[in-house]
């Protein structure tokens, strides 16, 4: 009985979950402004020192009109956000810490827990990218996100 235990335990311990970690709304909490739908690509940057899960969101959008004298002009509202994410997948935006997202990159912390950007065409300069983590284990010492939480600023792997 002791073995079936154990094993049930190895069992779960080894049960992952890829997510792709949520965002919130794209119009009117990342752009002000929409035309037509507003565009979203997601990375992760890595794990902060309270294990934290670290990325950056870019939203745009592109509005057209005709100008005076005819012709057909485009302006594009874009910007980007500083995302964290704790590993119930509670997420909070913060402002844009200025990091360069890579999209080739991945890290697992020393839980076994892995985030990786996954992506596919590019648009407007700007690869079209989701942030996605395998999650193993959610210390249960970690404080959910909220609005109440103290996330820390600087970014470490």
């Amino acid at each position: 009985m002791k073995m079936i235990g154990l094993l049930g335990l190895l069992a779960s311990a080894a049960v992952q979950a890829q997510v792709t970690l949520p965002l919130p709304e794209a119009y009117p909490t990342l752009l002000g402004v929409s035309c037509g739908g507003v565009n979203v690509t997601s990375y992760v940057t890595g794990f902060d020192a309270n294990g934290y899960i670290r990325g950056e969101v870019y939203a745009w959008t592109r509005c057209g009109a005709s100008g005076r004298g005819g012709g057909y002009h485009a302006q594009t509202y874009q910007s980007w956000h500083t995302i964290v994410w704790d590993m119930r997948q509670n997420y909070k935006v913060l402002p844009y810490d200025n990091m360069v997202p890579d999209p080739a990159f991945t890290a697992t912390d020393a839980y076994g827990n892995s985030i990786r950007n996954t992506c596919s065409v590019t648009t407007d300069g700007q690869p079209a990218c989701v942030a996605s983590a395998y999650i193993y284990y959610a210390p249960p010492t970690m404080t959910p996100i909220s609005d109440t939480v103290t996330v820390s600023p600087v970014c470490g792997q």
